[in-house]
């Protein structure tokens, strides 16, 4: 009985020793991006906006949203990304961190982000006057 304990023990401890041997911490499940821009006051599509996305290595890509105020962001291996999105007649708006968590179930991760530029024009507009 001991040495089938033994065996059995050491049949285990080879089998959790190869899986951990085979598993790639360094292994990185693709992030997609969808970023949304619309003007705050109108509610409008913004077309034209400059979004960058930066990742945790500062590497920067960089897209123009289309007549939708759309950009889609191919396959980034990174979790932790900031987003900057510039328009002549807009405040620049970032969003930094945009944090996703890596759920190792998951072949892909899909993120969409919604975005509000506030347009320059607006800023010399006092709301608490009637």
């Amino acid at each position: 009985m001991k040495k089938a304990f033994l065996v059995l023990l050491s049949i285990s401890l080879f089998i959790l020793t190869s899986c951990l041997q085979n598993d790639d911490s360094d292994a990185r499940i693709p992030v997609r991006y969808t970023v949304i821009v619309t003007d705050k006051i109108s509610g409008k599509a913004v077309e034209k906006a400059k979004v960058e996305l930066t990742n945790e290595v500062q590497s920067a890509q960089s897209l123009t949203t289309n007549s939708s105020g759309t950009v889609f962001f191919p396959s980034e291996e990174s979790y932790v990304n900031q987003i900057v999105v510039t328009k002549d007649g807009y405040f620049p708006k970032d969003t930094v961190d945009v944090i996703s968590n890596p759920d190792t179930a998951l072949s892909v991760i899909l993120r969409s982000i919604s975005i509000f530029l506030v347009p320059t024009d607006t800023a010399s507009v006092d709301s608490t006057k009637k």
